[in-house]
């Protein structure tokens, strides 16, 4: 591994762990459904986004008075869509970022970099979450981009990777009901 991908695996595995301890800690009192790790399309971007079925529920409710929130589709993007997501506003990812601003075409490194929050994803243990009231197995991870019409074959991609096996079914087809 080059020293680049080195030291992004460095940064993120401590970037993640502690953002996610900090976002579990302020929503403990409520069910976390789904945790995204999301970029833009140059891959120098990066960010926490934790949602939770009450925070979800909370949003809608917001979302509906101001008439912003009618149909079933738009309950969708709030439940999936990470710019959505109520936690994660406060991510110290933003070092992370600042050292990726400063590489030469990160893009190129795109593959591994997935490669590399799949594996802190993984290997980070169940404690954590139960010491938050949380289980890990209930929690959808998947990666996404913002700004990239490649976002949704990224985050069906990583679903698979990082996730319980019995919880991506429902994500793969989260949009189907669209069509």
């Amino acid at each position: 591994m080059n020293a680049f991908l080195t030291e992004f695996e460095q940064q993120i595995r401590e970037g993640f762990v502690a953002d996610l301890e900090g976002i579990l800690e302020e929503a403990a009192h409520e069910k976390v459904y789904a945790c995204a790790v999301g970029t833009d399309s140059d891959f120098v971007t990066l960010f926490l986004a934790v949602n939770t079925e009450q925070s979800l529920a909370r949003h809608i409710s917001d979302m509906r008075s101001e008439g912003l929130c009618d149909d079933a589709e738009t309950e969708l993007y709030y439940r999936w869509g990470i710019s959505e997501f109520q936690y994660g506003e406060h991510s110290h990812f933003n070092h992370i970022s600042r050292f990726l601003y400063a590489q030469d075409n990160v893009y190129q490194y795109k593959d591994e970099m997935v490669k590399i929050i799949v594996k802190i994803v993984n290997e980070t243990k169940d404690d954590i979450f139960t010491k938050y009231n949380q289980t890990k197995e209930d929690i959808t991870f998947f990666i996404s981009m913002t700004d990239d019409e490649l976002a949704e074959e990224l985050e069906n991609e990583s679903v698979k990777l990082m996730t319980n096996p019995a919880l991506v079914s429902e994500f793969l087809t989260r949009y189907d009901a669209e069509s």
